[in-house]
């Protein structure tokens, strides 16, 4: 998998997920602020990060990070994920198509969004999803967005304050956008720790709580041939839906 230099989340939470058998390995792509500026023309850095990966053959690649797939647009993660099959032939899997694809698996058409992003980038995000078919009945969350706090090598001072965001803000936040309208509720950031509250969220709301690290899990294990329910974790792992390939090319 490819993410941000800054994620702290992914990485132990796709280890903790993953069945026996299955092993995660990881690089990281240089992301600069949550702004429109941040997030934008990161996929220089991708072919680098992919061809790191390569030689260890797996059996498919995810592009974790939510914002510079979002703000590439409805056909630049495509084009994201195309780039990597060109140079792998396995499948790719960028979050935001992993969250379209988790959705389509629940059949949610109307849903309300949980971010970490300024106003700018919400209206972006937003954007997305509608042009991807969705209906937006409400998005917020938290802005932590603008520049990253500078941190010296080995300093205390940390480069992203997403990830070190507790499981239970995360829960509060799912909980802030609620509708009881919605379908599903989406909490878009990879860096935000959601595998320990999506059960209970479902439990408390009756609806599919989809994140970006459990929709990436699920459809990359899934690109990978790899459909063992998972159990705790929320509906989209233990159920295993199909993965429908509705968005998301084929190699």
């Amino acid at each position: 998998m490819i993410i941000a230099h800054s994620n702290t989340t992914t990485e132990p939470e796709f280890n903790r997920v993953a069945p026996e058998g299955v092993s995660i390995h990881a690089a990281r792509v240089p992301v600069g602020a949550r702004t429109l500026e941040g997030y934008s023309n990161k996929d220089e850095h991708l072919e680098s990060a992919v061809k790191l990966l390569s030689d260890i053959n797996a059996k498919a690649f995810a592009y974790a990070c939510t914002g510079v797939n979002m703000v590439a647009g409805d056909e630049g993660d495509i084009a994201q994920a195309r780039r990597i099959i060109e140079l792998t032939g396995r499948p790719a899997v960028p979050t935001s198509i992993a969250l379209v694809e988790a959705l389509t698996a629940f059949e949610a058409r109307r849903i309300v969004l949980a971010t970490v992003l300024p106003p700018d980038l919400n209206e972006i995000t937003a954007a997305y999803w509608r042009t991807c078919g969705f209906e937006v009945l409400g998005i917020g969350g938290m802005n932590l967005g603008g520049p990253r706090r500078p941190a010296e090598p080995l300093s205390s001072v940390p480069i992203s304050s997403v990830g070190l965001q507790t499981p239970a803000v995360v829960y509060n936040m799912a909980r802030s956008v609620y509708d009881a309208r919605a379908d599903a509720v989406v909490v878009i950031n990879a860096n935000l720790r959601s595998i320990e509250i999506a059960a209970q969220f479902e439990r408390d709301f009756g609806i599919p709580f989809i994140s970006s690290g459990i929709a990436t899990m699920w459809a990359t294990l899934q690109a990978a041939g790899v459909r063992q329910p998972v159990a705790g974790f929320g509906r989209l792992l233990e159920e295993q839906p199909q993965l429908r390939w509705i968005r998301m090319p084929r190699p």
